[in-house]
């Protein structure tokens, strides 16, 4: 599916995408962040949130991969390193046509696990104010369950949903509707779900999980959703990249002209910047 043919031309209507990248190596093995980059492109997003961003095992060169591929896509890059070794970092990112309002970075790490972190990007749609989140949960049931109370809890999402719309996005490492998904649900919409398409994602050569996720609140209609399956996508990454349209319903919140949000926030200028 070609999403930009399908767009209704509106001022609020949105292409996201999460996309857990596996550190720019492919299924065949080999480091491509240039192959990162044409899938990415292939998908035409707004707004896409990349998950294991950078590399700490010395599979791939040192570098930060969040500004590399922003800077190829002529997106805007926010990065949070979860994990740093020497010069090399590794962690989640979001990139964005958008503009940057800000963004803030939550840990969600849990004792004697792998670092795990949640970032929020606070973007502004032709004077529309949204809040993103990408995320990226560990392995196991326990993680899950106190990374999604955190998630849920009054410091995140409770906290940004007083303010603006918002989409949570990333890897969550479960794959069944079990209690864990349910609580998940029980506070935001699954828009492949919504969509009728709860299609898996992992592994990409040939899928049977679904991994990665994409939810939003009350105030966006779900238009579309879909597994962006192609020759690429299928070698690029381990994971393939999970895809939504979304319509902001009445409008959105608007905001006055240079309005931006308080304490938190970190300015546009800084956010493809370093790690």
């Amino acid at each position: 599916m070609d999403p930009a043919s399908e767009r209704t031309g509106g001022a609020t209507d949105v292409v996201v995408a999460t996309y857990n990248i596996h550190g720019c190596v492919g299924s065949d093995k080999r480091f491509d962040l240039g192959r990162i980059a044409r899938v990415v492109e292939e998908i035409g997003a707004d707004v896409v949130a990349l998950q294991e961003v950078g590399d700490v095992r010395g599979r791939g060169p040192a570098g930060n991969y969040a500004t590399e591929l922003g800077e190829r896509l002529g997106m805007v890059a926010l990065y949070q390193p979860t994990m740093v070794r020497g010069d090399r970092a590794y962690g989640n990112a979001i990139l964005t046509r958008f503009v940057v309002e800000g963004s803030r970075s939550y840990d969600l790490s849990i004792s004697d696990r792998e670092p795990r972190g949640c970032l929020r990007a606070d973007l502004r749609i032709a004077g529309t104010a949204i809040h993103v989140f990408g995320l990226h949960l560990g392995l196991s049931r326990r993680e899950q369950r106190a990374q999604s109370g955190m998630l849920l809890g009054a410091e995140i999402v409770r906290d940004a949903a007083l303010c603006w719309p918002l989409i949570v996005m990333g890897d969550f490492n479960f794959w069944v509707n079990g209690p864990i998904a349910r609580t998940v649900r029980r506070a935001l919409i699954d828009v492949a779900v919504a969509a009728g398409n709860p299609a898996p994602t992992f592994p990409a050569r040939s899928p049977i999980f679904r991994l990665d996720r994409i939810y939003v609140d009350a105030a966006w209609e779900v238009d579309a959703a879909w597994v962006h399956r192609s020759d690429l996508s299928r070698v690029a990454s381990d994971h393939l990249p999970l895809c939504a349209r979304l319509r902001l319903r009445g409008g959105g919140t608007r905001l006055p002209p240079g309005t931006e949000r308080g304490a938190v926030a970190t300015p546009a200028s800084e956010a493809g910047a370093g790690m």
